[in-house]
């Protein structure tokens, strides 16, 4: 589970600042809220982000976005590319390096990744964790002006080779992560691979409203009867007239003249044998059978994926990927939630996710001011605020800095502006 993400001189976040799944001392709605750590740190199960257009919303799922792709991901033009930052560009910080620091849990164990780097390289990198209350380090990366290279050393808890060490610095290039190098090497240490998995199974790319969801969905729960079910169900209430979804293998013979234009086709080479050889394209035919009542009968009709309502479309693909984060316990972040969506559709959603959810996070930004409304699913430390100051640069803030009485309503009090974050109109 993660704690808190800090970012400094990321996109609209000049200066520092923290966003935190932290709870306060407040023990509203506790059982659904807050899952406890080992250590007695208490996490949140989720919270959610409001601000005005162009206020910094979407950067922050962002910042927790470029994190993932870093980690993942080895630039295709090698050490000549850059790192994908990009600083806050109003200002002398355009030239400065950026800074991010991620505290999170795997396995009931802390750990703190720190990352500093400018467009071209990255100069800092860490990873530590906290097998009592002192940090050990795992690993640490600094770059080497001198010799042009990113040194990397492994922890001495590690207990790693000469052999191993230089090998994994030799894949670590200026402009990727230490782990990009991990995995290029043939070694196990278990202290990376159990941060590795984690993000590997457990820290979701973010979801943005023109995220294409319904492929998830569909291999998701394809050969699950049980994952399935649960889709339709969520399902229903988008469409209430949705009965299944159906699959079916389809085989279409292919013509001489396609397969002579084949070699320019954008597929995998092994794809392209594949269809010269058997002459045949093997596609997947996917339809949404709906039940309807005319004249006190039942009948049944199906209908193709793509001609399904975007919002039905849109809420089948995000179905997939709460019970994937359910599942996994994992962190889910989505950029404006309501996208396509009626506004008791997001509100079902989020309760559906405080009931199910054991460890899993989610974190969404939105505008729908309705949710503020529903006082039986909110906690004052679960709403976050965007704003933007007057040099362009975000301010984030949580609605747990702010004084009042109990009885207020959150609603109200932020669209009269008393928390900021709105549009000046």
């Amino acid at each position: 589970m993660i704690q808190e993400l800090r970012v400094r001189n990321f996109l609209s976040f000049k200066d520092e600042v923290t966003f935190s799944f932290k709870a306060s001392s407040d023990n509203t709605l506790e059982d659904y809220y807050v899952a406890k750590q080992k250590d007695g740190t208490r996490l949140l199960k989720l919270a959610m982000v409001y601000g005005a257009n162009a206020s910094g919303k979407s950067n922050l799922i962002e910042a927790f976005n470029f994190i993932y792709h870093f980690i993942h991901k080895a630039p295709t033009e090698g050490r000549n590319a850059g790192t994908g930052f990009m600083p806050f560009l109003f200002g002398d910080t355009a030239k400065e390096p950026g800074e991010f620091e991620l505290v999170f849990y795997v396995d009931d164990k802390k750990h703190r990744y720190r990352l500093k780097l400018d467009r071209e390289k990255v100069l800092q990198e860490t990873l530590t964790y906290y097998p009592s209350t002192r940090p050990v380090k795992v690993f640490e990366r600094y770059f080497s002006s001198y010799k042009n290279i990113s040194v990397v050393e492994l922890g001495p808890r590690l207990k790693a080779s000469e052999l191993a060490q230089e090998a994994i610095q030799l894949k670590t290039l200026k402009n990727t992560s230490v782990f990009v190098g991990y995995n290029q090497v043939n070694v196990f240490f278990s202290e990376i691979e159990r941060v590795k998995d984690w993000f590997n199974n457990q820290y979701l790319s973010s979801i943005c409203p023109y995220s294409e969801l319904t492929r998830f969905t569909d291999n998701f729960i394809r050969k699950n009867p049980e994952k399935k079910d649960n889709a339709l169900t969520f399902l229903k209430g988008a469409d209430f007239n949705i009965d299944d979804i159906l699959f079916e293998d389809k085989d279409e013979k292919v013509s001489e003249n396609f397969l002579k234009l084949i070699d320019s086709a954008p597929l995998l080479e092994e794809e392209k044998t594949k269809i010269k050889n058997e002459k045949v394209i093997r596609w997947e035919k996917i339809a949404f059978r709906h039940k309807i009542e005319k004249d006190k009968e039942v009948q049944f009709y199906s209908m193709p994926e793509e001609l399904q309502s975007r919002g039905t479309l849109r809420y089948y693909g995000l179905a997939g990927l709460f019970f994937h984060a359910i599942e996994k316990d994992a962190f889910l972040p989505i950029d404006e939630i309501g996208s396509d969506l009626h506004p008791l559709l997001v509100i079902h959603f989020i309760k559906e996710f405080l009931k199910k959810s054991s460890k899993a996070q989610l974190l969404f930004t939105t505008h729908n001011m309705s949710i503020l409304n529903e006082k039986d699913i909110l906690r004052k430390d679960a709403i976050w605020f965007t704003e933007k100051r007057k040099d362009g640069s975000t301010d984030l803030f949580s609605l747990s800095d702010f004084k009042f009485r109990k009885e207020l309503s959150f609603y109200k009090a932020y669209k009269i502006g008393k928390f900021g974050a709105i549009p000046e109109l």
